[in-house]
């Protein structure tokens, strides 16, 4: 009788002490397929996608979002690779979806022969409690020499979100960088 009380007792704290809080979830902005190990790049593109600048407070793994005038990291919400990769590498998927021949910035690997660097700057890559998620920036076109073809100052805006919603985030945040990528194909045109 009393081993089997102690018995009990034994598994109750067991389950007690699991832990029940959620894994963590890694998103990339590589579109569907993606993959968190980017393939080797071609020898040879017409574009380069060189790294995404990004502002200090992006410059994390977790997922950012405004609440009010404050910064909530998701605490489960992560990013498999950094902003500033899987973000050039998104722009380059898209470019490649569009049929412009891209490469985005992979630090294993030297930069591939290219005719055009393009070079993106983000200032604002965030939900907000408002349901609203915006990408604010810039991105140019440079040529061989290095003068700038084309350049624009974006801010990309989708409403709709649910507040916490980490897919769903980064599923808004991917449409915006469609639409980015979409601006820079026009303009390779």
């Amino acid at each position: 009788m009393r081993l089997t009380i102690l018995l009990v007792v034994g598994v109750s704290l067991l389950f007690g002490c699991a832990t029940t809080e959620p894994l963590p979830t890694y998103f990339v902005l590589t579109g569907t397929g993606g993959t968190a190990k980017p393939a080797r790049p071609a020898t040879a593109v017409r574009v380069y996608v060189r790294r995404v600048e990004v502002p200090a407070f992006l410059n994390r793994t977790s997922l950012a979002s405004m609440n009010g005038d404050q910064i909530r990291y998701s605490p489960t919400g992560l990013w498999a690779l950094s902003l500033d990769q899987t973000t050039s590498l998104g722009i380059a998927a898209n470019l490649n979806r569009l049929g412009i021949s891209a490469a985005g910035f992979q630090p294993a690997f030297s930069v591939p022969s290219h005719v055009y660097d393009v070079a993106v700057h983000i200032t604002h890559f965030e939900g907000h409690e408002s349901g609203d998620v915006v990408l604010s920036g810039n991105w140019q076109i440079l040529g061989a020499g290095g003068g700038v073809v084309a350049g624009k100052s974006v801010t990309i805006r989708r409403a709709g979100w649910t507040f916490g919603n980490d897919s769903q985030l980064v599923a808004l945040l991917s449409s915006e960088i469609s639409e980015l990528s979409d601006q820079i194909a026009r303009a390779l045109r």
